[in-house]
Formats: structure tokens, C-alpha cells, sequence
């Protein structure tokens, strides 16, 4: 195995959509599927609305954004994605003929790129780690719906009070913790929540006023029961 196949193999044995596959196993399912590496600066395109989706991305460092942009040019940011998850899977998978959303680096970092196809297919050696994989996607797939179903009920609340309120409590929940970092700043918290940055300044600044949350930048802190 060469040295540039096993450094690759070994940082993606972090990706939990690779569980159970061996470093040894890994370099020769990268081979048999063709995998790609591509390294990204921050606002990079991996992916555009309107393009094929026939690759499903691996995130092995940085993050990414996948986001919505309406006719009048506003975004909506869908998902954060961060290392050790996939991307476009859902669109790639689905058969569909163009993607509808934009995935862009929010920052520097490197992805893998597979072939939609190379994925469905079997290989001639019927190989074990080929069937695991599909079934570690399978699952990943699974989790990545719930967490949609998370963000259709934190939007289903009318004012940004109860949209910021929702998902804070559903961060703290995920993390254990109050006391948390959210993978936005203060703009793309707003896109993400479907609202005005303005008004969710506004809201943040009365909700600390209230002593119900305290922020600094990214970083937030219930002061009430979850």
C-alpha cells in the first residue's frame, strides 16, 4: 500500500461513514471506487444548483455549508456540515437530475469524492467492505433525516424568539450541556433560522436582558432549565 493511500485511509477511518472498515480494507475499496481528493478554501463551490449530482462527498476536514438561495438572491442556510460527514448523499442516491442546493467551504478543508455509481454497483470481487459501506450510508442517511425533522420543528414556530429559543434547547440537548458553541456566526444563525439578522440581534440582546441566555459571538449559554 502506497504512503499517500495509507495517510488518506487513516483520516478517513475517522468518518464514521467508513465504521468497521480496516486501513488495509479502506486503500482498496478507495481504489475500487475511484475516490478523489479535492482540497477547498474557504467560499469554494464543491457543489451548485443545477449541476448532476453524481458524487456524494466525504468532509475529512473543515466544514461546509449547504444552503438555498430564492429569486431574489436570499439564502436560507439547510445544514452545516463538519468532518466526518457526507454530503449530497440524499440527491445522489435519490436519482435526482440536477442538485437544488449550493454546498460551499465555510472554510479551509479537504473532501473525498465518489461516484454515485462506483457505489451502487458491486465490484467484481463482491468485496465485504463494499456492502458495509452502503450500509454505513444507509444509516448515516437515517440519522440526517431526523436531524431534518429537528430543524422543520424549531421553523414551524411563527416568532424568532421561539425559532432561537428551539434550536438553543435542541443544541444544548445534543451536547449535553447549556453551555455551548453553535457552527454559525451571527449572519448565517439568522439564514439558518429563516430570519432577519436584525431582528434576531434584537432578540438575543432582550433575551440576555431577561437573564434567560447569555452570548458572546458563537457561543451561548441557557440560564433556565432545558
Amino acid at each position: 500500500m502506497e504512503r499517500g493511500s495509507t495517510y488518506l485511509a487513516v483520516q478517513a477511518k475517522k468518518c464514521p461513514v467508513f465504521d468497521g472498515i480496516g486501513i488495509e480494507s479502506l486503500s482498496a475499496l478507495f481504489a475500487c471506487l475511484g475516490v478523489k481528493r479535492r482540497r477547498l478554501e474557504k467560499g469554494d463551490a464543491l457543489m451548485r444548483t443545477g449541476e448532476r449530482p453524481d458524487r456524494i462527498g466525504i468532509l475529512l476536514s473543515g466544514s461546509l455549508s449547504v444552503s438555498a438561495y430564492d429569486l431574489d438572491g436570499r439564502r436560507t442556510i439547510i445544514k452545516r456540515i463538519g468532518p466526518g460527514e457526507i454530503v449530497a448523499a440524499a440527491q445522489a442516491l435519490s436519482g435526482a437530475d440536477t442538485m437544488n442546493v449550493d454546498v460551499e467551504a465555510a472554510g479551509d478543508g479537504d473532501v473525498l469524492l465518489v461516484k454515485t455509481d462506483r457505489i451502487l454497483s458491486p465490484c467484481e470481487n463482491a468485496c465485504a467492505f463494499h456492502a458495509r459501506l452502503v450500509r454505513n450510508i444507509m444509516r448515516t442517511l437515517a440519522v440526517k433525516t431526523l436531524e431534518l425533522n429537528r430543524k422543520i420543528e424549531i421553523l414551524s414556530h411563527r416568532s424568532t424568539q421561539y425559532r432561537l429559543m428551539a434550536y438553543l434547547r435542541s443544541v444544548a440537548q445534543q451536547k449535553g450541556t447549556a453551555e455551548f458553541d453553535v457552527p454559525f456566526d451571527r449572519q448565517q444563525l439568522a439564514d439558518y433560522l429563516c430570519v432577519e439578522r436584525s431582528a434576531l440581534s434584537a432578540e438575543i440582546s432582550r433575551l440576555s436582558k431577561l437573564g434567560l441566555i447569555t452570548s458572546r459571538k458563537s457561543h451561548f449559554a441557557l440560564r433556565r432549565p432545558v
